[in-house]
């Protein structure tokens, strides 16, 4: 996308950042009251709370497994790709040997129709032999 673009994307984004940090704070204000709603805020899994150490550990461990979860699952993408590119390249290399094979067998036969004798006339028994071939290739 246009620079442009991508800025205004951003004080979108910058803008819904403040709107849930000041959200946060008041429902974190609430909470500290007596009879205040942080117990239901820290079940909604949202932010805020008077909680103690263990609350907040608890909050950010499923963000935690959550990371190792994408790392894991980026890792698994990152074999697949490596084992797709793997194919790829054994792929590649087999299609150049048939071809440079190929290019032997053409270069061998076109060698032996080339032959000639003293007096300038081809080789029959060259000729003979690649006729051949071709009807061995043909009938098997």
């Amino acid at each position: 996308p246009p620079a442009w673009k991508q800025q205004r994307q951003k004080k979108k984004q910058v803008e819904r950042w403040k709107t849930v940090g000041k959200y946060k704070q008041l429902l974190r204000k609430e909470g500290s009251a007596p009879g205040g709603a942080a117990p239901n805020v820290q079940a909604g899994g949202g932010g805020g709370g008077g909680g103690s150490n263990a609350s907040i550990g608890k909050r950010r461990k499923p963000a935690g497994s959550a990371q190792a979860l994408a790392r894991k699952s980026w890792e698994e993408q990152q074999r697949e790709v490596e084992a797709a590119r793997e194919e790829e390249r054994r792929a590649h290399e087999e299609r150049s040997q048939a071809v440079a094979a190929a290019q032997r067998r053409r270069a061998e036969t076109s060698a032996k129709l080339k032959k000639r004798t003293r007096r300038g006339q081809p080789v029959l028994s060259n000729q003979v032999d690649v006729i051949l071939q071709k009807l061995g290739a043909g009938s098997s």
